[in-house]
């Protein structure tokens, strides 16, 4: 049975948004996960930061909503950044190779300067 997920919009940015996942990453809630994303760039934000550290749980249904919602992402001129992953989620990611796909920071702080070195300064972020 899987637990509930939460996404919360932590922290604004320019054109960033930082939402914070709270429980199971699996089949029942990767959807969630993608439309509050998805809702966020709907707001102005395309980059988006998830910070995963409160995520115990993630499985191959986990991984594909993150892979679906980075292919979307990019599509829409934005960017996914993952901030604070539990270790065994860091196992998976490497261990799949998502980790060459979507990057992975230690923290917060650290995904915000690597989102902004990549997008440019403020005011020039493709559109």
């Amino acid at each position: 049975m899987s637990s509930a997920l939460e996404v919360t919009v932590a922290e604004r940015h320019g054109p960033i948004a930082v939402l914070a996942v709270e429980g199971e990453l699996d089949l029942h809630n990767g959807p969630l996960l993608a439309g509050a994303a998805l809702e966020a760039v709907g707001h102005g934000y395309p980059h988006v930061v998830l910070e995963m550290s409160g995520v115990p749980f993630c499985d191959s249904s986990g991984l594909n909503a993150l892979i679906r919602l980075y292919r979307r992402l990019h599509a829409e001129h934005g960017s996914l950044t993952l901030a604070a992953v539990p270790g065994r989620l860091e196992r998976l990611l490497s261990m799949t190779g998502i980790d060459r796909l979507i990057p992975a920071r230690a923290d917060v702080p650290e995904a915000l300067e690597v989102v902004r070195e990549a997008t440019g300064p403020p005011g020039t972020e493709a559109g």
